[in-house]
């Protein structure tokens, strides 16, 4: 947002505060809300930080708020149970597994507070403070659930609504008003990982460069190193790409004409978690792109762009279901030499520092 449209926008907060008598937190919160102006590579996690922060009043550019988060990462995982008849697939195309909210707030320095019980989120929640939190998947009524995910914790943002409860949005542009016993209730039922979060006296620094810088170089970390500690770090970064490389037309038992003979749901799969699920569209490589063009890295941000382009690729031709395994595996083995070639670019301009975004 540039500067005159933040200008614009307070404007129109203290408007509102002076007709209605409200805080300026409620309604920033409520005009936040009924926002439509989102761009098509929004990246949900982010997204609720940038609002987040937007309900004080403070304005964040979505793709570096997307930067100091961790930006791109990679996860594969493939995991057979005897009661689906067909693989199930999860690819996690964002930096991973550490909680973006956090890490972004962490690294920008704003003073925030964190609760992982049910008291001290109906703390939070009860003070009329916009919260990030976690829900339960089957209680949000614009998503689909399963007996398998309904309590998997969904990210969101709570909006203080008056009397009727809290204004829920999850970074995608949707949101309903939910009752307060119904958020609390979710929040209980949520097998959740992720910290409840509100701001405290929220005042970002005068140059975001450092939390930028710091948010490219986890990236590079988490596509180029040990993330868990344990065997399972083969299928994180890089070497998760050519592993899924390996596999996506490979003729033997553990390949995937093998693994999903007789069934087409890996396309919808792939269209879910590279268009959808804990990513920006087509893997969040545009976006990233983006990212590092505001720091000035304009080879990196060239590279992840033509990376982007194979990722849009594959979840068009998933979508129509005129992707082939061996189209899948040659496109797969282009992304990963592309972005091998991308983290080496981006890791030589933050050896140099990079620009100020």
């Amino acid at each position: 947002m540039k500067m005159t449209e933040r200008k614009a926008f307070k404007a129109r907060v203290r408007a509102q505060m002076a007709e209605t008598g409200r805080s300026y937190a409620h309604v920033a919160a409520q005009l936040e809300a009924n926002n439509p102006a989102r761009p098509d590579d929004t990246h949900p996690a982010s997204a609720l930080v940038v609002a987040l922060l937007r309900t004080a009043g403070l304005e964040l550019r979505p793709e570096v708020a997307y930067g100091i988060g961790g930006g791109i990462g990679f996860m594969y995982a493939l995991f057979s149970y005897k009661e689906v008849g067909h693989p199930l697939l999860t690819l996690v195309c964002q930096h991973h597994p550490a909680p973006w909210a956090p890490a972004i707030l962490d690294r920008l320095g704003v003073r925030h507070e964190s609760a992982t019980t049910k008291r001290e989120a109906t703390r939070l929640l009860d003070a009329g403070k916009p919260v990030i939190l976690p829900l339960s998947r089957g209680s949000i009524p614009w998503l689909t659930s399963t007996a398998l995910d309904a309590n998997e914790e969904h990210i969101v943002i709570a909006l203080p609504h008056e009397e009727e409860g809290f204004r829920v949005l999850d970074g995608t542009g949707a949101s309903a008003v939910l009752a307060r016993e119904v958020v609390m209730g979710s929040y209980g039922q949520a097998r959740r990982k992720h910290p409840v979060l509100a701001l405290l006296d929220p005042l970002l620094p005068a140059d975001v460069r450092p939390a930028l810088l710091a948010g490219l170089a986890a990236t590079v970390d988490g596509m180029t190193r040990p993330v868990l500690g344990n065997s399972f770090d083969v299928n994180f970064g890089l070497s998760g790409l050519a592993k899924w490389g390996r596999l996506a037309d490979d003729p033997g038992r553990q390949g995937w004409p093998a693994l999903f003979q007789g069934t087409e749901v890996w396309h919808s799969r792939l269209v879910a978690c590279i268009d959808r699920e804990h990513t920006a569209p087509a893997a969040g490589r545009p976006l990233f792109a983006r990212t590092l063009r505001a720091a000035g890295m304009l080879d990196a941000a060239e590279t992840f762009e033509r990376s982007g382009r194979q990722w849009r690729e594959i979840a068009h031709r998933a979508a129509s279901r005129t992707l082939t395994f061996d189209a899948l595996g040659d496109r797969v083995r282009t992304i990963h030499d592309l972005e091998k070639q991308g983290i080496d670019e981006l890791a030589a301009d933050l050896g140099g520092a990079g620009t100020s975004p």
